[in-house]
């Protein structure tokens, strides 16, 4: 851990009284004086969830970098070189969300900052040199973009709107704040994006809407239903003072006159902040929606469960417009409703980790092609922390890690994501409703109710000892200690007399296919990982025992779940208390199975035969093993994919990839969380077949 040395002056604080509101932007800024442009000049600063800096008008940096609960990762500024002689300003636009979420804490809005000039504090929050805006274009309540992230962006500007962070001779009355208690900061530990703008290629469509206002229809929105809803602490619809759901779905697409349509194409998919800019000659609506592909030549809301818009109100004017979060997206269509406009420019902001530079050097096109996938997949999913996916959650996942870890070795050349990864986990002492022991399934996040994943734990302590074993860091694995033997005590809890885990608690996660349905009771794949974890604890912490229980893990698997041709995946306690199997049988077991060490190819010849001949991505319907449930993506043929190159098979291993990943890549230019489009199409753990690819591209020869 490198904690950060401290502020000089700079104090903590928010406008009075609005500490914990929802939905808040605060501007903060400084108007400073240098002799010379080239005067050496740092700006220091931290916050509760996301700011963006700008120096004269410019855009600079968005952070910070996410930390744990009780602790706030400092961003470190050079601004030397970008001033100019004279007057500067620096303008600090920061978010203050008090929700639950997944992609961010929820806690008491902050934001502590202090710029030097030449060594010397030229302004300090909390002290002098900064003033406080409360912004109020943005529209506070609205609904939230997803289950997992908060607030979708909504403003009503008018032309003049940003001259509190471009004009120096902006005059506004400085709000007052309240000093909040002292921050326990760490080092951001990580590099800063190089914010590259890209413009959209091209206009593939285009047309005229009619708006229709109808009842909303919140049904194909599972979350909006759920009845965890209300604990994510957000707006309710009859809070709305636009329900922004219902303003989509007025807009009829297929003709009209309320107005105008075009879709733009950016190539492939990237994560940033949405751009555009657009002359409005009257008051005009603007929708910019996105996703990372096209359903029967349009966006379509629904197909990941989020709601990929940011919406503004404008009076007629000129206007530069950048989203304040970062998205997703290879597809944007903007709406103009109401009134008449034009669209000078649209683009994104890239958000992105600047470190992942390795590229493969191969005749093989396709392959290249892969990589090149599975690069941008990284890149956009590691810029503070191992995301699962940069659009609908931008969460910190357990399992997901395990593989991301892989990749970041190879393509960045160090483990900086990983150890800010980790580190979020080691340092809270806990983890409020999470069980004492278990660990946030993804983290840093809000978890009410103590939802977690049993078996993300596990694949945590393997991501441990590979972590050792890429960067030799040996205090990070001692300090870790107390948390593996706390999740070892968890999970002895529930072992039954045979040793096993028996009725886990909450969400059981094996993959994405029917093998998440077969958890009841003793789940094998959830038995085999255990006695992988236990083996890796042994190694990391020099506990015999826990080598010697692994193995006897194992055998009992063996006996009890392989059926002479296949691994059952559960067994389920009769009326009678006995314990039988399941008799159902699914591909991710068979690979749990050997990647995990309770079969080997060996000892197990016939099933892995069957395995490398029957089954794989590519697998029909219609063969001998239909009965068994296909895996998906996420984890099932990463498993197997692993298990290819560990045991030799090279060729078949590339041909696979080829054969699955190039019609993902085609479409997105990333890798999918599943083999279907409903869902993530820019998974983060996917960026593991970079790994793979290097490793094997001379069998690809």
């Amino acid at each position: 851990m490198k904690k950060y040395p401290g502020f000089k002056q700079a104090q903590p604080i928010w406008p009075i009284g609005i500490e914990t509101e929802k939905n808040i932007h605060v501007g903060f800024r400084a108007v400073f004086s240098v002799v010379e442009k080239t005067a050496s000049v740092t700006l220091h600063l931290t916050g509760s969830t996301i700011y963006r800096v700008f120096l004269n008008g410019k855009f600079i940096q968005h952070g910070p970098a996410r930390g744990p609960h009780g602790y706030f990762r400092v961003d470190e500024l050079d601004l030397s070189g970008r001033l100019v002689a004279g007057v500067n300003l620096l303008a600090i636009e920061a978010v203050g969300y008090n929700c639950n979420s997944f992609a961010y804490l929820n806690q008491m809005s902050f934001l502590q900052a202090e710029l030097t000039v030449d060594g010397e504090v030229a302004a300090a929050t909390g002290g002098a040199g900064f003033d406080t805006l409360r912004l109020s274009d943005r529209i506070q309540k609205v609904e939230r973009y997803s289950f997992q992230r908060p607030y979708i962006e909504a403003y009503a500007l008018t032309p003049g709107w940003d001259a509190w962070r471009t004009a120096v001779d902006f005059r506004a009355e400085s709000v007052a704040c309240a000093v909040s208690e002292k921050k326990k900061l760490l080092s951001r530990g990580v590099a800063v994006s190089d914010f590259q703008t890209l413009e959209t290629l091209s206009v593939i469509s285009s047309g005229t809407v009619s708006y229709r206002e109808k009842p909303v229809d919140r049904s194909v929105y599972w979350w909006m239903s759920d009845p965890r809803y209300e604990n994510l602490g957000s707006f309710l619809p009859e809070q709305f003072e636009r329900d922004l759901l219902q303003v989509w779905q007025a807009c009829d697409c297929t003709g009209g006159d309320g107005g105008r349509w075009e879709i733009l194409d950016l190539g492939s998919n990237r994560s940033g902040f949405v751009r555009l800019s657009i002359q409005c000659v009257e008051p005009v609506r603007v929708i910019a929606a996105f996703d990372e592909l096209l359903i029967n030549d349009d966006i379509d809301l629904s197909r990941n469960t989020s709601l990929n818009f940011v919406y503004y109100e404008l009076q007629p004017g000129e206007y530069a417009l950048e989203s304040v979060e970062p998205y997703t997206f290879r597809y944007l269509k903007i709406l103009l409703l109401d009134g008449e406009a034009e669209i000078k420019a649209a683009g994104i902001r890239e958000y992105v980790n600047p470190e992942a530079e390795y590229r493969l050097e191969s005749g093989d096109p396709d392959l290249v092609k892969l990589f090149e996938a599975g690069r941008q997949t990284f890149r956009q999913n590691a810029v503070d922390i191992y995301m699962d996916c940069p659009g609908r959650e931008r969460a910190g996942w357990l399992c997901d890690s395990f593989f991301t870890g892989r990749a970041e070795e190879l393509l960045c050349g160090s483990s900086k994501i990983e150890r800010n990864f980790l580190e979020n986990y080691l340092l809270p002492e806990s983890f409020g409703d999470v069980p004492q022991g278990m660990l946030p399934m993804c983290y840093p996040s809000e978890h009410l109710g103590g939802r977690h994943i049993p078996q993300w734990v596990m694949w945590l302590v393997l991501e441990l000892e590979e972590y050792l074993e890429r960067t030799g860091d040996r205090d990070m694995i001692d300090r870790f200690e107390p948390k593996v033997a706390g999740i070892l005590g968890y999970l002895e809890g529930f072992e039954n007399s045979d040793g096993m885990l028996e009725k886990l608690p909450s969400w059981n996660f094996i993959e994405w296919s029917k093998a998440n349905q077969l958890t009841e009771d003793v789940n094998y794949p959830t038995n085999m990982l255990y006695a992988r974890m236990l083996e890796s604890a042994a190694r990391l912490y020099g506990r015999d025992e826990l080598a010697g229980k692994a193995a006897l893990i194992h055998e009992t698997v063996r006996q009890q779940s392989f059926n002479g041709t296949f691994f059952v995946d559960n067994s389920v306690r009769d009326e009678n208390g006995v314990l039988k199997p399941s008799g159902e049988c699914t591909e991710v077991c068979q690979y749990y199975a050997f990647f995990c060490g309770t079969a080997t190819p060996d000892e197990f010849s016939s099933l892995w035969n069957i395995l490398l001949e029957q089954f794989g991505p590519n697998r029909r319907a219609g063969g001998e093993y239909d009965f068994v449930y296909p895996a998906n993506a996420f984890i099932g043929y990463y498993l197997r994919m692993d298990l290819l190159s560990r045991f030799g098979e090279g060729r078949r291993l590339i041909d696979e990839m080829k054969r699955y990943f190039i019609g993902m890549t085609d479409r997105t230019g990333t890798l999918w969380e599943r083999d279907d489009e409903r869902s993530s199409c820019n998974h983060g753990f996917a960026s593991f077949i970079c790994v793979l690819i290097a490793r094997h591209v001379a069998d690809a020869m």
